[in-house]
């Protein structure tokens, strides 16, 4: 009798344990899918609006309200492509609200059509944070907003006009732009020319023929000069001109190399938009 006793006092011990277990795992269970569901994907429409305000430098302050999730990062840019001027900076949205700039050159931005742009770049390059409700790859953001991007991924996408000053005044700094790089460019092309003209004089013994090199390059640099300086205050956008304007130099000198940059400053005016 006290044999059988004890085996079933065994036995009841090993059911309450294992029933302990099961209930200790089970409550964590729990608690990790009541975690897992708080964090909820985006069940809307991804919405973005924002409005420009000038600062009393003449520059824009971009301020702005998304669903997005607090923390994602966006950047705003300003631009005019008319003038090949753009201006960016970085915002993070906190409590659905965001705010970039001042955007523009410390002198105040110029007369001109301008287009703000708010995006979300790829969800890659997002906190983990955005990432767990917009989906690694932005899986969960729908709307007319939402791009596919090149580089993988959905972005968010919404822009709208600015303009500043009148009709006339516009007008007139799109033409003085296009002069400008119109003036240029020719000034560089009519260099080029001079400096391959000059190849005679170079690379040789010949006293007469130094004399001459040493005649034109004074002149001619004295041009490339002033035509760089012109260039330095075009924006980014004309990159390759602004290199041809470095290179023409170097194309216009005595040098044994300057038909070498003569040949460079050829496929930089090829590639000048």
């Amino acid at each position: 009798m006290k044999r059988i006793f004890l085996v079933t006092l065994t036995l009841s011990l090993g059911l309450i344990i294992s029933a302990c277990s099961d209930g200790g795992g089970n409550a964590e269970q729990s608690n990790n899918q009541s975690q897992a569901s708080s964090v909820k994907s985006m069940s809307e429409e991804a919405r973005v609006s924002a409005a420009a305000n000038q600062t009393d430098d003449g520059r824009i302050v971009v301020t702005g309200e998304t669903n997005l999730p607090d923390s994602t990062e966006l950047l705003i840019s300003l631009s005019n492509e008319a003038v090949g001027f753009t201006a960016q900076d970085k915002s993070a949205v906190r409590n659905g609200k965001f705010s970039a700039g001042p955007l523009g050159p410390k002198s105040g931005l110029t007369a001109g059509n301008y287009v703000i742009e708010v995006m979300m770049p790829v969800p890659s390059v997002q906190p983990e944070s955005v990432q767990s409700i917009i989906g690694n790859e932005g899986q969960y953001l729908t709307g007319p907003l939402v791009k596919d991007s090149s580089w993988g991924g959905k972005t968010v996408e919404y822009s709208f006009p600015y303009t500043f000053g009148s009709k006339e005044s516009i007008q007139q700094v799109e033409a003085e732009h296009a002069q400008l790089v119109s003036d240029v460019r020719s000034r560089i092309d009519q260099l080029l020319k001079n400096g391959r003209a000059m190849e005679q004089y170079r690379n040789t013994d010949d006293l007469a023929a130094l004399k001459t090199c040493g005649e034109r390059i004074r002149e001619n640099q004295a041009k490339a000069k002033a035509v760089r300086s012109k260039a330095d205050t075009l924006p980014m956008k004309y990159f390759d001109l602004k290199v041809a304007s470095v290179d023409i130099y170097s194309c216009v000198s005595c040098l044994g190399t300057a038909i070498e940059a003569c040949d460079r400053v050829a496929e930089s005016l090829k590639n000048a938009k």
